[in-house]
């Protein structure tokens, strides 16, 4: 409703759609007659109205109210039959014969299961005594036949080379498993449509092919390694030394996974919807299990770490390519030129890219315990990641993302020097003014960033359509990746028709809300909650060499929420696998002690 009339936006046709969508104008209402007044506003007369229909139902409150009384007297019921079943002798009743038939037959299937489970894993032998092989090579021979197979699988056309190559990383993963989570980490921000795999008819992303590739590896490893526990301390032994391996993170983390899930069940669009959760939700959960499962030691730490910055550097290397040659620029307001690297927007460099900055803003500023080259070369690798960020000319990036993160480790770094912050804040307030005033005098930059521009208004008027949704969908959202077709239909205001096609809210708490509803808000905000929680005790366990790495980590979730306040913050294949790395490194980080 827009100051009481309700506004339906009507657009072009989709045509590789071929879906029909029915708007509700009313409900609720009184018995008796209504009128319906349409108006057509700044059609034209290029539109027409297809048609409506008014739809009569009966009062639902006495069918409701014996709906209730009949659950609640199936739950009394179903508790009552519980606490008498609980009084009974069933061993003395031929229901225990039974049950006691029943038990035999369960251990027995239980029996043949882990029999057929060691003959399948038996061939595995020969793996041990190749994988004892792979493990002697120096780490550069061995990361250089992964790399190489992973190229090969993407570089190549042909079907059977290609497979071949994959086979190749499948088995060199399955010896060590942490250079696939290390490919991984590289490769996060090459989902765009350009850059994915063709695969018979479809196309999938190198992080997905990778991710999938190294979670069976992993599997397979870890069903080997448990066999052979199994075998020298016993089956109960392991399943007690098992349960004891899940944590307070593993449970936050299902939780989400399973709200997650439940939305599909009241989404319109599943088909968009369970696209989202395989890749936003499920594989990104799917790498959170590949480092809980294999625990990388120090190192293997650190060449993930650099996997996460050389994809970082890569897309900024690209896109400052790009911008000394002119070629594939966004034209802002003015004839400001926009970055955008290998991304569909200028946005999506500075949010991903405010990801890996905080790293290694951090190690210039406080890695003095750490590897030197390390350090020098994550210091030279800030420059283009700073000037990527900066031509993207993102105003939450520039306004909000950088500047608070910039500030968290500042503040950190003064403190573990035992400096004065607060002079050094004022100096910092004031240029930062002063430079916001005179980027205003010029005039590709003042459209940008001037904070009163349509932009906005367009923006306010999109909560205020996003509020409007989640009071009609609390529980579980309009669905994963639903926010566009709802928003332009039933939820866009007349004021914003000039942007209808929109397919999230642009701030943290509503995107959560819109898609997953309260449940996925709370259990999201949790995660991110944990994680803060993690990266803390992970800073006061670690020794100086990592310590810079936690707070680079910090970095990144202060960028994360506060860039997230006016844009993406999750949603996104390369934020949510971010997310998730950064998260289960943190939790590795807070239960073992590493050394450089």
């Amino acid at each position: 409703l827009d100051n009481g009339r309700a506004a339906l936006l009507l657009t072009t046709a989709d045509p590789t759609e071929d879906y029909i969508h029915t708007e509700l104008v009313a409900e609720n209402l009184a018995a008796g007659p209504h009128t319906m007044t349409i108006i057509a506003d700044r059609g034209w007369d290029q539109w027409a109205l297809k048609g409506f229909s008014v739809g009569y139902q009966p009062y639902k409150r006495p069918y409701q109210t014996t709906m209730a009384l009949l659950i609640g007297a199936a739950i009394i019921s179903a508790i009552a039959t519980i606490y008498v079943a609980r009084q009974a002798n069933w061993q003395a009743t031929s229901v225990g014969r039974i049950g006691r038939g029943l038990k035999q037959s369960q251990e027995r299937l239980i029996a043949i299961s882990l029999a057929i489970l060691i003959a399948l894993t038996g061939w595995l032998t020969w793996g041990a005594q190749a994988a004892g092989v792979y493990r002697r090579l120096d780490d550069t021979v061995q990361f250089a036949l992964v790399a190489g197979s992973a190229a090969i699988f993407y570089i190549t056309p042909w079907l059977f080379v290609y497979l071949a190559a994959l086979l190749c990383f499948f088995l060199f993963v399955y010896a060590r498993p942490s250079w696939g989570v290390t490919i991984i980490a590289f490769s996060l921000p090459f989902y765009v449509p350009q850059l994915l795999k063709p695969i018979y008819v479809y196309r999938f992303s190198p992080v997905e092919i990778f991710t999938l590739v190294t979670f069976a590896a992993v599997v397979l490893a870890t069903i080997t390694q448990w066999r052979q526990e199994i075998n020298t301390q016993g089956l109960d032994a392991f399943r007690q030394q098992l349960s004891g391996k899940l944590s307070n993170y593993d449970a936050a983390v299902g939780l989400f996974f399973t709200v997650a899930t439940l939305s599909l069940l009241f989404t319109e669009r599943l088909d968009v919807a369970t696209n989202e959760w395989r890749l936003v939700i499920l594989e990104p959960i799917l790498l959170y299990v590949i480092i809980r499962l294999i625990k990388p030691r120090s190192a293997e730490l650190w060449r993930i770490l650099d996997g996460f910055v050389l994809g970082g550097v890569a897309v900024a290397l690209i896109g400052l390519w790009q911008y000394a040659t002119g070629s594939n620029l966004i034209e802002a307001e003015a004839g400001l030129m926009r970055l955008r690297s290998i991304y569909g927007s200028p946005n999506n460099v500075a949010l991903y890219l405010g990801r890996v900055l905080p790293l290694l803003v951090a190690m210039f500023l406080m890695g003095q315990a750490t590897n030197q080259t390390r350090r020098w070369l994550y210091s030279a690798a800030a420059v283009p990641v700073s000037l990527a960020i900066l031509l993207s000319f993102s105003k939450g990036a520039l306004l909000l993302g950088v500047p608070m993160m910039l500030l968290f480790l500042f503040v950190f770094w003064q403190h573990k020097n035992e400096r004065r912050i607060w002079p050094w804040l004022a100096t910092a307030a004031i240029l930062a003014v002063v430079g916001y005033v005179a980027a205003l005098q010029i005039p590709q930059l003042a459209g940008r960033l001037d904070l009163t521009s349509d932009t906005g208004v367009f923006r306010l008027n999109l909560w205020r359509s996003s509020l409007n949704m989640i009071r009609e969908h609390p529980w579980f959202g309009v669905g994963l990746d639903n926010f566009l077709y709802a928003y332009r239909g039933r939820y866009i205001l007349a004021e914003a028709w000039q942007e209808p096609n929109l397919n999230h809210p642009h701030n943290l708490v509503l995107d959560f809300a819109t898609r997953l509803g309260i449940l996925g808000l709370l259990s999201g905000l949790f995660l991110f909650g944990l994680t803060f929680k993690a990266l803390w005790h992970a800073y006061k366990r670690q020794t100086a060499a990592w310590q810079p790495a936690v707070l680079g980590f910090a970095g990144a979730m202060v960028h994360t929420i506060t860039h997230g306040i006016v844009d993406h913050s999750f949603f996104l294949v390369d934020l949510a696998f971010a997310f998730f790395l950064i998260f289960t490194i943190a939790i590795q980080l807070e239960k073992t002690t590493t050394s450089d």
